[in-house]
């Protein structure tokens, strides 16, 4: 990761930084690094799948779309040429705005946020590649929480914009409903895109490297040194927390 990427943004809610230049790393041996690497992507991992943040997404998607109706009424009043349909139009353009800017750059926060956090998730992912810390990171079911639903929104965007282009709706409500499969479209694409590079990552970890010492020294082997950092259960000896790592 660049300098310039480091500098931009800071890890939000106090999530781990990215991982360390090559020269400047404080671990003394493998286990210890798989240690820190397997924590730090604990505690980004549960950050980028958390269920909240899908919520928000399409909380924020289902506001947008509302603010989309209104403001496409809100026009279609205002070309009338009538007192009231103007007062209307106003009223409702107003209702458009409020409901449009705050999801808006609600939903951009977040990707910029998401973009942050998962370079660095794939940052601490390339330092090594081993399976068997992958339940110490993995979020069970996390991915999964976002790609159905996520399907479910783009099929259902495109079904609406399907629906727009080749009905004999009228032109008034072509705009509307083909705003909102858009809109519903774009949702579910991120949130499709945020369950996918996280699926990614595991099936790295489980690619088998071509050679039985592929992913270093034997663990049941005492004098491998493998078990160094690490208690019997897999956990670091002195004890795997995420205390100091992520307060969210």
């Amino acid at each position: 990761m660049s300098a310039m990427r480091k500098d931009a943004m800071t890890p939000p809610n106090e999530l781990p930084p990215p991982p360390p230049a090559p020269d400047e790393r404080p671990w003394k041996d493998r286990a210890g690094l798989l240690d820190a690497r397997a924590r730090a992507m604990g505690a980004l991992a549960r950050w980028y799948l958390a269920p909240h943040r899908a919520l928000l997404l399409w909380l924020s998607t289902l506001v947008f779309a509302l603010g989309w109706s209104l403001a496409v009424s809100g026009f279609q009043f205002l070309v009338k040429g009538e007192i009231i349909e103007h007062v209307l139009g106003v009223i409702f353009l107003g209702l458009a705005l409020g409901a449009t800017v705050p999801s808006s750059l609600g939903v951009v926060s977040g990707i910029r946020r998401d973009v942050f956090v998962g370079a660095c998730l794939r940052d601490w992912a390339e330092l090594e590649r081993d399976p068997r810390t992958l339940p110490h990171w993995r979020v069970s079911g996390g991915a999964l929480l976002w790609l159905g639903p996520s399907i479910v929104l783009a099929c259902l965007g495109l079904a609406l914009g399907g629906f727009a282009a080749f009905s004999d709706v009228g032109t008034e409500s072509v705009g509307t409903v083909a705003g909102i499969g858009l809109v519903f479209v774009a949702a579910g694409a991120l949130g499709m895109a945020k369950a996918i590079d996280y699926y990614r990552l595991v099936s790295r970890e489980l690619r088998p490297d071509g050679g039985p010492d592929a992913y270093g020294p034997d663990p049941l082997d005492p004098d491998s040194g493998y078990g160094d950092g690490f208690s019997g259960d897999g956990f670091s000896a002195e004890g795997f927390s995420d205390e100091g790592f992520c307060s969210d």
